[in-house]
């Protein structure tokens, strides 16, 4: 991304800073956040931040409110600059900041979807090259969020496949929630496959569970 892409988006940044919206949690009025400051103390930052794997927020209260917003409400640009700077959090959490490229979990079927996007506009602000095209998704699998742990592990396997091009290169990957570690599992296996040196993860929310 150049220089001019990265002032381009601190300038939009800025000015939706200057409009006031409500919380896409409780309703009160907020500028430059989609959380007013109460619900952002109400939501419970990770502490998992070890081997390689980092995220902000867990899945709960308020941040999973924005969320739900984020992908199936109409709060999809209210949302984005607020998680990327979640991005950001959960990046800085990270031991190693040395990546060649930051890489989205990828959809069967769909470039473009709002994690990319998100993902895009994360690499840009970490001045980490972009490069969806390392990781595909080949084949169409289950909704992950209808599975059991061990029905979520079988669901993807084989699903992905990585570029030759990502040997010996060292891979952020981006996904928006961590639950069983299934899908940054079988993504890593995939890069792994194809020789890359070193894979972290990081995701916007983790999930508290057990099963």
């Amino acid at each position: 991304m150049s220089s001019l892409a990265k002032t381009l988006y601190k300038i939009k940044r800025f000015g939706n800073s200057l409009f006031t919206k409500d919380c896409v949690s409780c309703g009160k009025a907020v500028r430059g956040s989609c959380l007013c400051e109460k619900c952002i103390e109400k939501s419970s930052p990770s502490g998992n931040y070890r081997n390689g794997f980092a995220c902000a927020f867990y899945y709960e209260g308020p941040a999973k409110d924005a969320l739900l917003r984020f992908k199936f409400g109409g709060d999809y640009e209210f949302c984005f600059d607020t998680f990327c700077d979640w991005l950001l959090s959960a990046y800085e959490k990270l031991d190693e900041h040395d990546f060649d490229a930051v890489v989205p979990v990828p959809a069967f079927g769909c470039k473009n979807t709002r994690l990319s996007e998100l993902a895009e506009k994360f690499s840009l602000m970490a001045d980490i090259p972009f490069h969806p095209e390392y990781l595909r998704k080949i084949r169409r699998t289950e909704k992950q969020h209808k599975l059991s742990a061990s029905e979520r592990r079988v669901n993807l396997i084989g699903a992905f496949e990585a570029e030759s091009s990502v040997s010996g290169k060292k891979i952020l990957l981006v996904d928006d929630i961590f639950t069983t570690g299934s899908t940054a599992a079988e993504c890593a296996n995939a890069l792994y496959d194809k020789d890359a040196e070193k894979i972290c993860v990081i995701t916007l929310f983790k999930t508290r569970y057990d099963a």
